[in-house]
């Protein structure tokens, strides 16, 4: 990714490594209920070891991402300390909850003071739930906002297949940022067409 980044001197890009939820390493959609049943402690053990081959790869920065609920948000704050790169903070979220049912209020609060979280934000959630989780993150922490939902089709994990219709419309990015977002893209199911639809909508403000 940094090789690819030399093509373009002139542009200020960054390069990010991801860092998922431990949901994702059951492939069982447990990153879209959080409640694992560990303890902070666990998360951290398991997430600090994966921040610490990713930050040695040298990144711009790390994109704590797919966060389903606070425990697990706590857990990554603790293990990201001291390892010298900064990080974003993203939840999935349903409706103005994280996916585990906590208040996006108390779920940014816990970021707001954190040096090393740069950004806040919600990703592979749907589209039509980026606005209010926008608002709040701005309001909340005063920080920057990520916003990268995915294309509205739902995740069955029983079938390990995407179900309904994409609703992406690239319009509302503007409306994102107009409410204090700052980085704006796709997660699933968010291909390189809408990604240029994106660039032409922001392009027109």
């Amino acid at each position: 990714a940094r090789r690819a980044r030399t093509a373009r001197p002139k542009r200020a890009l960054w390069v990010a490594a991801s860092a998922g939820p431990y949901g994702a390493m059951l492939a069982d959609g447990s990153e879209y209920r959080g409640r694992y049943g560990l303890g902070r402690g666990e998360l951290e053990r398991f997430h600090r070891p994966r921040l610490e081959v990713l930050a040695a790869a040298r990144p711009d920065v790390l994109a704590l991402e797919t966060v389903p609920d606070t425990d697990e948000a706590a857990a990554l704050l603790r293990a990201v300390r001291g390892l010298g790169v900064p990080a974003w903070l993203s939840y999935t979220v349903a409706g103005d909850r994280t996916r585990a049912g906590q208040p996006l209020d108390e779920a940014f609060a816990l970021a707001a003071e954190a040096e090393e979280v740069i950004a806040v934000g919600v990703n592979c959630c749907a589209p039509e739930d980026v606005s209010g989780a926008v608002e709040t993150a701005a309001r909340v922490t005063g920080k920057p906002v990520v916003a990268y939902p995915n294309s509205g089709e739902t995740w069955d994990a029983k079938s390990r297949g995407w179900r309904g219709p994409s609703s992406y419309p690239a319009e509302r990015v503007r409306d994102w940022r107009e409410r204090g977002a700052r980085l704006v893209g796709g997660c699933c199911r968010v291909g390189p067409e809408t990604i240029a639809s994106i660039a032409r909508a922001l392009s027109r403000e």
